[in-house]
């Protein structure tokens, strides 16, 4: 993997994460589709209130503790003390309207199973919602120098990169400090990188995958 092309700065990809429920906890896996709106079915899913507004491990940490599961033509969720949910990927059932920050976008409604399931789990009215894949939601521009950068229901980006480094940089302080070591999902990276210093994350503006995709 190599990065600006103006730069002698490369490294590996080291570990790959998809989130396919906001907030709820990610996958490692070992491959994974880039795709225009970051890695595929990356924040496909939300959870929402019964306004339609998001919810996330901010006001709901027991979201941590439900874990989906990709399957060819299913998503599996399973959470403690509960029976697994078995989510079609590409079935939907009603069209809504829901918020994700300052951002109102079409979705579509999972259903009363799921909406259910969650319901019981986190002691609240939910819904689960799927992104509406005809819809463009672009991260800020004031961010990205003018480029279109569309994306699901992430906080603001396609694709959230960080590095081992920069992790055991971190972990470093925390132990002099007398503080236990974090893992690096407290983050949610999507692409975690090998073979480069602390924070040379920060500085990378394109990725050129070796034999495959081109990104900035």
């Amino acid at each position: 993997m190599s990065f600006n092309p103006d730069s002698d700065l490369s490294g590996t990809i080291a570990r790959l994460f998809v989130y396919p429920v906001k907030s709820c906890a990610g996958i490692e896996v070992q491959e994974a589709l880039l795709t225009e709106t970051g890695l595929d079915l990356d924040r496909a899913w939300m959870v929402v209130d019964a306004h339609g507004a998001f919810l996330t491990q901010r006001a709901l940490p027991r979201m941590a503790l439900i874990r989906p599961q990709l399957k060819t033509e299913e998503m599996v969720v399973r959470a403690p003390g509960m029976l697994a949910l078995h989510v079609a990927i590409d079935a939907v059932e009603a069209p809504a309207t829901v918020t994700v920050w300052r951002d109102t976008v079409p979705a579509w409604d999972m259903g009363a199973v799921a909406a259910q399931w969650f319901t019981d789990f986190l002691g609240q009215p939910c819904r689960l919602v799927r992104f509406d894949p005809d819809y463009r939601r672009l991260s800020s521009m004031d961010w990205t120098g003018g480029i279109e950068a569309p994306n699901q229901f992430s906080d603001g980006f396609p694709v959230l990169v960080a590095s081992e480094a920069s992790m055991q940089e971190l972990n470093d302080r925390l132990t002099a400090a007398g503080h236990g070591a974090v893992g690096i999902e407290r983050f949610r990276p999507n692409v975690v990188l090998g073979g480069v210093d602390a924070h040379d994350e920060d500085r990378v503006d394109m990725v050129r995958v070796d034999g495959g995709a081109e990104g900035e």
